[in-house]
């Protein structure tokens, strides 16, 4: 009986922010198999309590690809001295990582932005509308939210309601309940390290898979 081999993935996985137990289990539920393409979208540390854990994981796990978020990118600017202090959350993970500190962080110099897919682009919190995805800043890809001000801003209008681009993105950093679908915008943070939800998108069918929190591992401020 002849076998059907399986079709490759494409799988793009919210912030983790140390919550590697949910990210365990979210990889059992996916049956993950050496096809597959994993994406993780940024923010893999901070907040929850097993950041080495899953810097680990990145970096060992076979077909694993990661895009910088804007709490690695605090970290990293820090290691090279430009941000002398750090708040607490960034803090526990540079103690948690220990003598490991400088090889994670020289991990995390070298990864990508964005990665572009063709149909879609992944990247970690926005893209500024009419401008190429290659002309894009590393900053605004990390914490862009609003068109209006410094990419950091919450006021203003969200950049994915003003994106009218080629591609669809597909996007974490903001925190939804449920993950944002537009016509060429996708959001798939469902806030796992405050309560809620990781999230996996899988392509090219764009199905969703979810597993919940453990717990609650920190109160989102408003």
């Amino acid at each position: 009986m002849r076998k059907i081999k399986k079709k490759s993935r494409t799988i793009v996985i919210g912030d983790i922010h140390g919550c590697y137990t949910e990210l365990q289990g979210l990889i059992r539920k996916l049956a993950i198999t050496r096809s597959d393409r994993i994406i993780l979208i940024g923010d893999l540390v901070a907040k929850g309590p097993a950041s080495r854990k899953v810097l680990e994981f990145a970096q060992g796990q076979h077909g694993c690809e990661t895009i910088l978020g804007n709490h690695e990118y605090i970290l990293l600017e820090h290691f090279r001295g430009k941000r002398p202090r750090l708040e607490p959350a960034h803090q526990r993970v540079v103690e948690e990582l220990g003598d490991d500190y400088e090889r994670h962080m020289k991990w995390l110099a070298g990864l990508p932005s964005y990665i572009d897919l063709g149909e879609y682009a992944v990247v970690h919190a926005g893209v500024r509308p009419g401008v190429s995805l290659a002309r894009q800043t590393r900053r605004d890809l990390a914490f862009l939210r609003t068109v209006e001000g410094r990419p950091e801003s919450r006021s203003g209008t969200p950049w994915f309601e003003c994106y009218n681009g080629k591609r669809t993105i597909i996007f974490g950093h903001w925190v939804f309940p449920l993950p944002f679908t537009s016509d060429r915008t996708i959001g798939i943070d469902t806030g796992c390290v405050y309560g809620g939800k990781l999230t996996a998108l899988v392509l090219p069918d764009r199905s969703l898979v979810q597993v919940n929190a453990r717990r609650v591992y920190v109160r989102r401020s408003r």
